[in-house]
């Protein structure tokens, strides 16, 4: 058995962020995601994806600002909007980008606040 090298965790720290968007694309697409995940409340679903989603970018991708990790996932999420907007079983929805905006916001705080505990319990 090799032994996990840097890029093996690399490799799988993308591979895990690269699969959550692709879920999320069958999910933005389908035309009754409600059967898939349930009718929960559609917003707080948007919100609790997109914190995870900014938890995973952050896994992917430490090392890069946060800015550019909010304005890839914001670019996402708004993509899938616009999609949902020329599907006829979809729509588009500006409540949506917020939720998911609030969640991005959330999840790479949440992130950032595990970096700083980290460095103090390491220092």
């Amino acid at each position: 058995m090799r032994p996990i090298t840097s890029f093996s965790v690399r490799f799988l720290l993308v591979g895990q962020y690269l699969g959550l968007l692709l879920v999320y694309v069958a999910l933005g697409v389908a035309r009754q995601p409600q059967q898939v995940v349930g009718d929960y409340n559609d917003l707080l679903m948007h919100f609790a994806g997109y914190v995870a989603a900014g938890v995973s970018v952050s896994l992917a991708w430490p090392n890069q600002p946060l800015w550019q990790r909010f304005a890839q996932l914001f670019g996402f999420s708004t993509a899938i909007e616009i999609v949902q907007y020329t599907l006829p079983w979809r729509s588009f929805e500006l409540k949506d980008i917020l939720a998911n905006s609030s969640g991005i916001l959330v999840g790479l705080v949440l992130w950032q606040l595990a970096v700083l505990i980290q460095r103090r319990l390491n220092s």
